[in-house]
């Protein structure tokens, strides 16, 4: 009997909200950055899970059409929160200093921004690219940051031939051959160039990170006017997005999963294999593993920034202070992440 009373008070402490301070503003809408894959799941898993609910946040999740996209969308103070790309947060204020934004909490410990090409083109190194022709979207920070790229890894930029290619383009004329390999995101073009036909070990991946570029990748921004009315808001989604990026990191295949009710066409084995790539390169770092997710270097957050203000040309000074916040973030101890699960071999 003392069992199932201790189990019933386990399960009500469970479903009980975790309000510590009134919610301004319980009503939040969330934009994602892109459709409903492996990475965005968690937010979405998180939700189905009662992430949000428990917290007293009535949080609604809708996906996006790029990260450029998001900042419109928050900023224009349609969505209250936004999960995008550090970067082009950082250029979005460099341009619109009027109505600037913050990230109050960061997922990608590390930069998904890379180039991707296929086994057998002869290319394994940054070096190997020196006279290459390879593809990009036009304005995208993989094209603005490759000079930089270049020079950290030891080759010369200018050497290499574009193409400005669109999305749907860009991977399907480099499998075909048309361009030797792609910048990008690897969050789109590994799996994108796996669903063309290549097999995941075939897939060559070389990360600006690896070569001495210091960008941050996703966090979840905010406007920094917005956050400072709504401050106990702004903690209560915080925690319940942390709380949702644990879930999805424990358990990738619910995570992708919970997709189904938005997209029934989802293919759950391709986006629970995109999820644990992202988590295991970008998300699971040596210093997100050991000080918590989101426990950001200041010094290297600012030399991310200087870096990305001098690839776009942009002329404005932008200190760290007003790029990432950890004023709402949960303890390190509640942001540490969990062992990563795997994905099922048969997913229904």
């Amino acid at each position: 009997m003392r069992g199932l009373m201790l189990a019933c008070a386990a399960t009500l402490a469970l479903a009980a909200p975790l309000r510590a301070q009134p919610i301004e503003a319980p009503d939040v809408k969330i934009t994602l950055d892109w459709a409903f894959q492996g990475p965005q799941s968690a937010f979405l898993y998180g939700a189905e899970k009662g992430e949000f609910s428990r917290r007293g946040i009535n949080a609604t999740i809708d996906r996006g059409t790029g990260s450029a996209d998001v900042m419109v969308r928050v900023a224009s103070g349609a969505y209250q929160f936004g999960w995008a790309d550090i970067a082009t947060m950082v250029k979005f204020n460099a341009e619109n200093p009027d109505k600037p934004l913050i990230a109050g909490y960061v997922t990608g410990g590390n930069s998904p921004l890379a180039v991707v090409t296929v086994a057998g083109r002869g290319i394994t190194t940054p070096k190997d690219l020196e006279g290459r022709t390879l593809g990009a979207a036009a304005g995208s920070a993989a094209l603005a940051l490759f000079d930089a790229f270049g020079k950290s890894a030891g080759f010369d930029p200018k050497s290499v031939h574009w193409k400005l290619l669109g999305g749907a383009l860009r991977e399907p004329m480099m499998v075909r051959g048309e361009v030797d390999a792609v910048a990008g995101f690897t969050t789109s073009s590994i799996m994108s160039v796996v669903e063309l036909g290549v097999p995941l070990q075939k897939v060559v991946t070389l990360r600006y990170n690896d070569y001495g570029i210091k960008q941050y990748g996703t966090a979840f921004v905010m406007r920094a006017d917005y956050a400072k009315a709504n401050p106990n808001t702004a903690k209560a989604v915080i925690a319940a997005l942390n709380a949702s990026q644990k879930d999805a990191i424990a358990d990738p295949q619910a995570s992708v999963n919970a997709i189904k009710a938005r997209d029934p066409l989802v293919n759950l084995s391709t986006e629970c294999t995109r999820l644990v790539e992202g988590l295991q390169t970008l998300t699971l770092t040596e210093e997100f593993r050991s000080k918590g997710i989101s426990s950001v270097d200041l010094a290297r957050m600012q030399a991310s920034v200087d870096e990305l203000l001098k690839a776009f040309d942009l002329k404005a000074s932008i200190p760290v202070e007003q790029v990432y916040t950890d004023a709402f973030l949960p303890a390190a101890a509640e942001r540490m992440p969990p062992a990563l699960g795997q994905c099922s071999p048969n997913p229904a």
